[in-house]
């Protein structure tokens, strides 16, 4: 085993045994380890929120309430290892929401306001959490998409498609791909930016998981470690 191997694997087994021992309590761990790293700021974006539930299972799970779980949990661990966070939504609602408006306009407004937040940032790498859904059951597998704008994009999706395999589920062969032009976010962000699909809710197994909250703190810690190989050069 070469040097850079061992030290990912490492890397990946202390950010997943420190999720699984200390959990997140509140919205924020204290920064204790590393140093900060305020060069970037990692935007958790939890996809869907409020009048917007997302997929939803045949069960009835919904989407947005499990992104929101995941998104919190990786920020937490993030900044634990001194990585500088924001959030796009920090509950269950959604951006700039107006009950006046049609759904339509609301879903609009809802992207423009997570758009222009990160706009906002001065050194921005975007990460959305979804949940994905087919309608064949048999699918499964959390699986990353990136942005064609930026080349750290599809860096950045790799190593979190790596570290999910391993760290989540060793059987899922699927491949970072780039994203559909339909997706308007990684249309029109410049840069490095990814959706991270967890998982399928129209997988009854995958479901099980999904909506067990020690599995969201699994998910976390993968997505943190693909993150912090991403920072530290791969």
């Amino acid at each position: 085993m070469d040097r850079r191997t061992a030290k990912r694997i490492i890397l990946g087994a202390a950010v997943l045994a420190l999720a699984l021992i200390v959990g997140v309590r509140g919205g924020r761990m204290v920064q204790a380890i590393a140093q900060s790293r305020e060069a970037r700021t990692l935007v958790i974006d939890a996809g869907h929120g409020g009048f917007d539930g997302g997929a939803v299972s045949l069960s009835g799970t919904t989407e947005q309430d499990i992104n929101l779980s995941i998104a919190q949990r990786v920020q937490a661990l993030a900044e634990f290892f001194g990585v500088h966070t924001a959030m796009t939504r920090t509950d269950g609602n959604a951006l700039d929401y107006d009950p006046s408006r049609p759904v339509r306009e609301n879903k609009i407004a809802d992207i423009k306001a997570r758009e222009q937040l990160v706009q906002d940032m001065a050194e921005p790498v975007f990460l959305s959490i979804h949940l994905n859904k087919f309608s064949d059951a048999q699918y499964h597998g959390a699986q990353v998409f990136y942005s064609p704008n930026h080349a750290g994009s599809s860096v950045l999706a790799e190593l979190l498609q790596a570290a999910l395999t391993e760290g989540c589920d060793p059987s899922n062969n699927r491949q970072a791909k780039q994203a559909e032009s339909t997706i308007y976010l990684m249309k029109n962000l410049d840069c490095p930016a990814v959706i991270v699909e967890c998982g399928f809710l129209s997988n009854p197994e995958e479901e099980q998981r999904l909506t067990d909250t020690e599995y969201h703190k699994k998910l976390a810690a993968s997505i943190v470690t693909g993150y912090l190989r991403y920072e530290s050069g791969g």
